[in-house]
C-alpha cells in the first residue's frame, strides 16, 4: 500500500469518481478501498499518457490522479475511444469524467 495521502473528487463508491493525490489530505488508499470494490470499476491514470491501471497499479499510486467509472455502467471499450480521440486533438490533456454516448469521430472542429 501507498503511504501518501489521497483525496476524493465525488462520491466513492458512485457511478464515476476519482482519487487524487493531496498532502493535505490524511487519507490513504487503505481508507478508500474499503468503500468500493475495484473489479466492479475501469480504473485509469489521468496524465497526459491516460491509459487503464491494474489492482496492483493503483496500490503503487504513482501518479496524481486516478479515475474510476463503473463497470456496468460505463463501456471501456467507448472510454478508450474518446481517449484516443482526445489525444488526437491535443486540446485536452486526458479524460477527468464520462463524456457523451457517442462516437466522438462525428465531432467536427473548425479552426
Amino acid at each position: 500500500m501507498t503511504d501518501k495521502t489521497i483525496e476524493n473528487c465525488r462520491k466513492v463508491g458512485g457511478d464515476y469518481f476519482k482519487l487524487i493525490y493531496s498532502r493535505r489530505s490524511n487519507l490513504t488508499s487503505d481508507y478508500f478501498l474499503k468503500q468500493f470494490n475495484f473489479n466492479d470499476y475501469h480504473c485509469f491514470k489521468s496524465t497526459g499518457h491516460q491509459r487503464e491501471m491494474s489492482y496492483e497499479d493503483f496500490l503503487e499510486f504513482k501518479y496524481a490522479v486516478y479515475i474510476f467509472f463503473k463497470k456496468e455502467l460505463y463501456d471501456k471499450d467507448h472510454i478508450l475511444k474518446w481517449i484516443g480521440w482526445i489525444k488526437n486533438i491535443g486540446r485536452i490533456q486526458y479524460l477527468h469524467k464520462p463524456l457523451p454516448p457517442f462516437n466522438p469521430e462525428k465531432i467536427i472542429i473548425k479552426k
